[in-house]
Protein backbone atom coordinates (compact mmCIF):
# COMPACT_ATOMS: atom_id res chain seq x y z
CA UNK A 1 0.00 0.00 0.00
CA UNK A 2 1.41 3.12 -1.20
CA UNK A 3 2.05 6.05 1.64
CA UNK A 4 0.95 9.84 0.53
CA UNK A 5 4.29 11.18 1.01
CA UNK A 6 2.40 14.56 2.51
CA UNK A 7 1.55 12.46 5.12
CA UNK A 8 5.13 10.65 5.23
CA UNK A 9 6.23 14.52 5.58
CA UNK A 10 3.93 15.90 8.40
CA UNK A 11 4.57 12.76 10.47
CA UNK A 12 8.42 13.67 10.45
CA UNK A 13 7.90 16.98 11.16
CA UNK A 14 6.18 16.03 13.64
CA UNK A 15 8.57 13.64 15.34
CA UNK A 16 11.41 16.73 14.87
CA UNK A 17 9.28 18.86 16.69
CA UNK A 18 10.71 20.07 19.75
CA UNK A 19 9.09 20.73 23.21
CA UNK A 20 8.64 24.97 24.25
CA UNK A 21 11.17 26.00 25.85
CA UNK A 22 10.26 26.31 29.86
CA UNK A 23 8.76 30.38 30.15
CA UNK A 24 11.52 31.64 32.59
CA UNK A 25 10.83 34.24 35.15
CA UNK A 26 10.70 35.62 38.58
CA UNK A 27 7.90 35.70 40.70
CA UNK A 28 6.65 39.00 42.28
CA UNK A 29 8.35 38.69 45.76
CA UNK A 30 11.39 38.46 44.54
CA UNK A 31 10.90 41.20 41.81
CA UNK A 32 8.93 43.37 44.25
CA UNK A 33 11.69 43.17 46.78
CA UNK A 34 14.62 43.90 44.36
CA UNK A 35 12.55 46.94 43.00
CA UNK A 36 11.70 48.20 46.10
CA UNK A 37 15.12 48.17 47.02
CA UNK A 38 16.14 50.30 44.06
CA UNK A 39 13.52 52.55 44.73
CA UNK A 40 14.46 53.59 47.87
CA UNK A 41 17.96 53.83 46.71
CA UNK A 42 16.72 56.35 44.09
CA UNK A 43 14.47 58.60 46.42
CA UNK A 44 17.02 58.22 49.36
CA UNK A 45 19.37 59.67 46.66
CA UNK A 46 16.82 62.37 45.37
CA UNK A 47 16.84 63.95 49.14
CA UNK A 48 21.07 63.89 49.80
CA UNK A 49 22.77 66.83 49.95
CA UNK A 50 24.54 68.14 46.73
CA UNK A 51 27.62 67.43 48.41
CA UNK A 52 26.91 63.87 49.18
CA UNK A 53 25.26 63.14 45.67
CA UNK A 54 26.69 60.38 43.90
CA UNK A 55 28.77 61.45 41.19
CA UNK A 56 29.89 59.76 37.64
CA UNK A 57 31.88 57.53 38.72
CA UNK A 58 29.48 55.47 41.05
CA UNK A 59 27.89 54.21 37.80
CA UNK A 60 31.03 51.91 37.05
CA UNK A 61 31.56 51.29 40.80
CA UNK A 62 28.37 49.60 40.98
CA UNK A 63 28.15 48.04 38.10
CA UNK A 64 31.80 46.17 38.44
CA UNK A 65 31.49 45.47 42.64
CA UNK A 66 28.02 43.96 41.66
CA UNK A 67 29.25 42.26 38.99
CA UNK A 68 32.42 41.13 40.72
CA UNK A 69 30.87 39.43 43.74
CA UNK A 70 28.33 37.83 42.26
CA UNK A 71 30.39 36.00 39.80
CA UNK A 72 32.80 35.11 42.98
CA UNK A 73 29.76 33.98 44.86
CA UNK A 74 27.62 31.69 41.86
CA UNK A 75 30.96 30.24 41.36
CA UNK A 76 31.55 29.29 45.16
CA UNK A 77 28.02 28.46 45.41
CA UNK A 78 27.84 26.01 42.50
CA UNK A 79 31.30 24.24 44.01
CA UNK A 80 29.95 23.88 47.04
CA UNK A 81 26.65 22.52 46.12
CA UNK A 82 28.96 19.83 43.90
CA UNK A 83 30.49 18.79 46.66
CA UNK A 84 29.16 15.15 47.73
CA UNK A 85 29.73 15.59 51.32
CA UNK A 86 26.05 18.12 51.28
CA UNK A 87 24.37 15.00 50.01
CA UNK A 88 24.89 14.10 54.10
CA UNK A 89 23.51 17.71 55.38
CA UNK A 90 22.26 18.10 58.11
CA UNK A 91 20.17 20.80 57.05
CA UNK A 92 17.17 19.90 54.78
CA UNK A 93 17.04 22.74 51.61
CA UNK A 94 21.43 22.07 51.67
CA UNK A 95 20.63 18.64 50.90
CA UNK A 96 17.82 18.93 48.56
CA UNK A 97 20.21 21.78 46.74
CA UNK A 98 22.92 19.41 46.69
CA UNK A 99 21.07 16.89 45.25
CA UNK A 100 19.35 18.57 42.68
CA UNK A 101 22.60 20.66 41.52
CA UNK A 102 24.39 17.13 41.34
CA UNK A 103 21.32 15.15 39.56
CA UNK A 104 21.42 17.74 37.27
CA UNK A 105 25.07 16.63 35.76
CA UNK A 106 23.57 13.14 34.63
CA UNK A 107 20.00 14.62 32.95
CA UNK A 108 21.00 17.80 32.33
CA UNK A 109 17.94 18.68 29.50
CA UNK A 110 15.68 18.35 32.07
CA UNK A 111 15.91 21.77 33.19
CA UNK A 112 14.38 23.24 29.70
CA UNK A 113 11.13 22.50 30.57
CA UNK A 114 10.58 24.23 33.81
CA UNK A 115 11.40 28.25 35.19
CA UNK A 116 15.04 27.51 35.54
CA UNK A 117 15.31 31.63 36.55
CA UNK A 118 12.55 30.65 39.75
CA UNK A 119 15.33 28.47 40.93
CA UNK A 120 16.97 31.35 42.52
CA UNK A 121 13.87 33.07 43.76
CA UNK A 122 14.46 32.70 47.23
CA UNK A 123 18.18 33.59 47.23
CA UNK A 124 17.13 37.07 45.57
CA UNK A 125 13.72 37.53 47.96
CA UNK A 126 16.26 36.72 50.55
CA UNK A 127 19.16 39.45 49.44
CA UNK A 128 16.25 42.03 48.50
CA UNK A 129 14.48 41.58 52.42
CA UNK A 130 18.20 42.17 54.14
CA UNK A 131 18.98 44.93 52.13
CA UNK A 132 15.98 46.27 53.26
CA UNK A 133 15.85 45.75 56.63
CA UNK A 134 19.42 47.42 56.88
CA UNK A 135 18.41 50.20 54.47
CA UNK A 136 18.61 53.02 57.24
CA UNK A 137 22.21 52.62 57.67
CA UNK A 138 23.30 52.00 53.91
CA UNK A 139 23.90 54.65 51.36
CA UNK A 140 22.01 54.55 48.07
CA UNK A 141 25.05 52.99 45.70
CA UNK A 142 25.15 49.77 48.50
CA UNK A 143 21.50 49.38 47.92
CA UNK A 144 22.27 49.87 44.24
CA UNK A 145 24.70 46.92 44.59
CA UNK A 146 22.62 44.76 46.01
CA UNK A 147 19.95 45.25 43.29
CA UNK A 148 23.30 44.52 40.97
CA UNK A 149 23.76 41.16 42.56
CA UNK A 150 20.52 40.25 42.01
CA UNK A 151 20.05 40.98 38.79
CA UNK A 152 23.59 38.92 37.59
CA UNK A 153 22.82 36.49 39.17
CA UNK A 154 19.15 36.52 37.00
CA UNK A 155 21.66 36.99 33.71
CA UNK A 156 23.67 34.02 34.95
CA UNK A 157 20.64 31.96 35.45
CA UNK A 158 19.34 32.97 32.13
CA UNK A 159 22.80 31.94 30.46
CA UNK A 160 23.05 28.86 32.10
CA UNK A 161 19.11 27.92 30.71
CA UNK A 162 19.94 29.14 27.14
CA UNK A 163 23.69 27.12 26.90
CA UNK A 164 21.75 24.06 27.63
CA UNK A 165 18.97 24.92 24.95
CA UNK A 166 21.65 25.74 22.66
CA UNK A 167 23.39 22.68 23.55
CA UNK A 168 19.99 21.35 22.11
CA UNK A 169 19.03 23.01 19.02
CA UNK A 170 17.22 25.48 20.72
CA UNK A 171 17.09 29.01 19.24
CA UNK A 172 18.69 31.55 22.00
CA UNK A 173 17.77 35.03 22.04
CA UNK A 174 19.97 37.33 19.84
CA UNK A 175 21.24 38.97 23.54
CA UNK A 176 22.18 35.79 24.98
CA UNK A 177 23.99 34.76 21.76
CA UNK A 178 26.03 37.95 21.37
CA UNK A 179 27.16 37.87 25.32
CA UNK A 180 28.43 34.33 23.93
CA UNK A 181 29.45 35.19 20.82
CA UNK A 182 31.63 38.16 22.29
CA UNK A 183 32.95 36.60 25.70
CA UNK A 184 30.81 38.37 28.01
CA UNK A 185 28.94 34.85 29.10
CA UNK A 186 30.10 31.41 29.40
CA UNK A 187 29.26 29.55 26.10
CA UNK A 188 27.61 25.99 25.55
CA UNK A 189 31.44 24.89 24.82
CA UNK A 190 32.59 26.11 28.02
CA UNK A 191 29.64 24.50 30.48
CA UNK A 192 29.61 21.48 28.93
CA UNK A 193 33.55 20.79 30.26
CA UNK A 194 31.71 21.33 33.51
CA UNK A 195 29.31 18.47 32.35
CA UNK A 196 31.75 16.04 31.51
CA UNK A 197 32.77 13.75 34.53
CA UNK A 198 34.04 14.16 36.86
CA UNK A 199 32.85 17.34 37.30
CA UNK A 200 35.63 19.14 39.09
CA UNK A 201 35.64 22.02 36.99
CA UNK A 202 34.16 25.79 34.98
CA UNK A 203 31.64 25.93 38.49
CA UNK A 204 30.72 29.52 36.76
CA UNK A 205 27.50 31.06 35.44
CA UNK A 206 29.57 34.91 34.51
CA UNK A 207 32.45 35.13 32.77
CA UNK A 208 35.21 36.88 35.77
CA UNK A 209 38.10 35.25 38.06
CA UNK A 210 36.91 31.39 37.95
CA UNK A 211 40.38 30.57 37.00
CA UNK A 212 41.76 32.27 39.72
CA UNK A 213 38.63 30.67 42.16
CA UNK A 214 39.73 27.12 40.83
CA UNK A 215 43.59 27.80 40.57
CA UNK A 216 43.30 28.92 44.70
CA UNK A 217 40.70 25.79 45.27
CA UNK A 218 42.64 23.46 44.32
CA UNK A 219 45.69 25.18 46.26
CA UNK A 220 44.18 24.04 48.98
CA UNK A 221 43.65 20.46 48.22
CA UNK A 222 39.66 21.25 47.22
CA UNK A 223 38.77 21.76 50.92
CA UNK A 224 35.37 20.97 51.80
CA UNK A 225 36.24 23.02 55.02
CA UNK A 226 36.77 26.40 53.25
CA UNK A 227 33.95 26.47 50.77
CA UNK A 228 32.07 25.45 53.77
CA UNK A 229 32.69 28.70 56.01
CA UNK A 230 32.81 30.68 52.90
CA UNK A 231 29.08 29.71 52.19
CA UNK A 232 27.93 30.39 55.18
CA UNK A 233 29.39 34.14 55.84
CA UNK A 234 29.99 35.27 52.26
CA UNK A 235 26.61 34.77 50.72
CA UNK A 236 24.75 37.80 49.57
CA UNK A 237 22.37 37.80 52.71
CA UNK A 238 24.92 37.51 55.45
CA UNK A 239 27.47 39.40 53.70
CA UNK A 240 25.69 42.35 54.22
CA UNK A 241 25.36 42.78 58.17
CA UNK A 242 29.28 41.74 58.81
CA UNK A 243 30.11 44.35 55.76
CA UNK A 244 27.79 46.89 57.60
CA UNK A 245 29.07 46.13 61.04
CA UNK A 246 33.35 46.79 59.57
CA UNK A 247 32.03 49.89 57.70
CA UNK A 248 33.10 48.14 54.05
CA UNK A 249 29.08 49.00 52.62
CA UNK A 250 27.62 51.55 54.43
Amino acid sequence: MAVDPQVTQIIEGAAKQKTPLGKQYLGPLASGLTFAVLLWAMLQEMMRPDAMRMTSWCAPYIIVTSYMYCDYWLWMLHCFLDREENLKSVLGPIKVLAQSFQDHHDVPATLLKGNHLGEIEDIVSLVGAMALILGYWTSPSTKLIMAGISFWGAVGGLNHFYCHAKTHGYQIPGIVWAGQEYGMLPTPAHHKRHHTSPHQEKWNFLNGLYKFYEFVYKGTGSSYNALFVMFYTCNPVSMQIWTLMLGIFA
